[in-house]
């Protein structure tokens, strides 16, 4: 009698493993559960052709149908990961990574539950898709009757690379891959179990600027996902021109390009690159950042983010309204031994020598808990983007986690997908984690977190703080004046500092141009050509009269 009920539980285990998508059935692993809910995972999906060979800094192209069933019960490999200033290497890299994973449930196959679709960080040069806990994703995620999703997407110079407008290479590619990914999300997600019209897009670091980046463009086809939780989101925006030197910068240390930029020609240099291998490619990459450690690590103001040289406030202003969950950390990078993010590429300035200057050294040396460009760019991105969506009329949600012994930039990643779990792990932080992702699930199944977190009110830049102390008998709360300070400083001191180079540099080209300015006032006048005209009569008279008085003169000679 067990054995028949152990056979009959395999038997059916075995039919819900197997799941029909557009492009062919797909097998993937499953994990006994007693309760009746049997948890499903499917990994190395495809969601576009494996970009390499002529497809290597390409557009992402959607993925062949395939024959027979596919296997998808092992992770395919991470992306093409960098290496330097992180705590997880990655088993396994290589070109071809453009793969997704999914975790569903039996209940979710026939309730159609809401999802989560995952973009990891890393400054998009470092970590994957394929570094999680299945069993935390399992317990905390589909436990609680959430699909949940991770993507890749490529990262450092295999999603970076642009050389400028050129009809050959398009900005952004990695922006590109999250779009691809989320539209195979909208078209098949529901064969796996999940609502494609509830779609919560979530992210931590470059991941949540990525989600932001996603959730607030024009540009995207709004029904792909309808809700963002962005945690620790710098903003992640590298400055145009940095962007496109840098690409050139490494397409001439790989001997594709000469250095002169007027007879460059892309389709050539793109041939050269692709001739090299992918340990090549990132070796190169890996040297530049040695150099200069914010080489390969954002996104510029263009598509399919925004148009070309975009506004960051205007970007903002315009977004889709969408509800959103903004996080932060007390310290965020407040301890960390570099500095990766410039002073102001998070804002609309237009002299960013001269702000990086000032800000080095003058602010660099006083008050560094609010000065510090890369804590500040999260804090200012949290407060922001919530605040925009506030006004859009969506619900907003902030918070921060100021949980003991410290709150820094990864450690609230225990809490929501189970990794940097901190060696001492104290009974407050264990109370914290069991309803953190709690809040995040609620939030992705109705649209509000937990109760009594109070929706954010832009004139109170109100948030929830976390920070749980039972010997001091302290709980979650709700704060107001969501980091004034750093708001204060940059978009008051440093902005009006930016303002002010603006007028200076205009004041001297002014001056320079000052001759030259004034002799066009003159001939703008209508009164100067009168006088030009008399002034020409009256040389030609004298001219004439004296030529009639030579000749009347040379004639009286002769004649005597």
């Amino acid at each position: 009698m067990l054995l028949h009920f152990v056979l009959s539980v395999l038997i059916k285990l075995s039919d819900l493993t197997i799941v029909n998508t557009s492009y062919g059935p797909v097998q993937g692993s499953s994990k006994f559960s007693d309760d009746g809910n049997h948890k499903l995972m499917f990994k190395r999906i495809p969601f576009a052709k494996p970009p390499i060979g002529e497809l290597r800094f390409g557009l992402p192209q959607s993925p062949n149908p395939w024959t027979g069933i596919l296997n998808a019960t092992e992770y395919s490999s991470s992306c093409m990961s960098h290496f330097l200033h992180t705590r997880h290497q990655q088993k396994s890299i290589s070109e071809d990574c453009l793969y997704l994973n999914i975790f569903t449930s039996e209940n979710c196959l026939t309730e159609k539950c809401a999802v989560i679709v995952y973009f990891h960080g890393g400054a998009f040069r470092a970590e994957s898709a394929v570094m999680f806990s299945d069993e935390f994703i399992l317990e905390r995620y589909v436990s609680e009757d959430v699909v949940f999703v991770t993507s890749a997407y490529r990262l450092g110079v295999f999603g970076q690379l642009y050389f400028g407008p050129n009809g050959v290479l398009s900005e952004n590619l990695l922006v590109h891959d999250s779009v691809k990914s989320l539209e195979f999300v909208h078209n098949e997600i529901s064969n796996f179990g999940g609502n494609p019209k509830q779609v919560t897009i979530m992210g931590h670091s470059a991941g949540a600027a990525l989600v932001n980046f996603l959730g607030f463009s024009d540009i995207i086809d709004p029904t792909l996902f309808q809700q963002i939780i962005a945690i620790s989101a710098p903003m992640n925006f590298i400055f145009y021109d940095d962007a496109i030197n840098n690409s050139y910068k490494f397409a001439e240390k790989l001997g594709c390009f000469d250095g002169n930029r007027s007879t460059m020609d892309v389709k050539s240099t793109l041939n050269c690159l692709q001739k090299f291998n992918d340990t090549e490619i990132l070796n190169a990459q890996t040297e530049m950042v040695q150099t200069n450690f914010n080489s390969f690590n954002g996104v510029i103001q263009g598509e399919p983010v925004m148009k070309r040289n975009g506004k960051i406030a205007n970007f903002k202003k315009n977004a889709p309204k969408r509800h959103i969950v903004c996080g932060s950390t007390q310290l965020e990078f407040g301890k960390d031994p570099f500095q990766y993010k410039p002073a102001g590429n998070f804002l609309d300035i237009e002299n960013p020598k001269e702000v990086f200057d000032f800000y080095d050294t003058k602010m660099h040396n006083t008050e560094p808990r609010w000065t510090d460009p890369s804590s500040a760019s999260v804090y200012i991105s949290s407060r922001t983007y919530c605040e925009a969506m506030a006004n859009a009329g969506a619900n907003a949600y902030i918070y921060e986690t100021r949980q003991k012994p410290e709150s820094l930039h990864v450690s609230d990643m225990q809490y929501f997908i189970g990794i940097h779990r901190e060696k001492v792990h104290t009974s407050d932080m264990d109370i914290l984690d069991s309803f953190y992702s709690k809040m995040l699930v609620n939030f992705t199944k109705t649209g509000v977190p937990a109760p009594g977190w109070e929706k954010l009110n832009p004139k109170r830049m109100n948030y929830l703080e976390l920070k749980v102390d039972t010997e001091l008998g302290k709980a979650p709360r709700m704060l107001e004046n969501y980091h004034d300070k750093e708001m204060e400083i940059w978009f008051g001191e440093v902005m009006e500092y930016d303002r002010n180079v603006t007028k200076q540099k205009l004041m001297e080209f002014s001056s320079s141009t000052g001759n030259i300015s004034e002799s066009q006032s003159i001939f703008g006048q209508l009164w100067f050509y009168p006088i030009i005209l008399l002034n020409v009569i009256i040389i030609i008279l004298v001219l004439l009269c004296f030529k009639k008085r030579f000749q009347t003169g040379e004639t009286t000679s002769l004649l005597s």
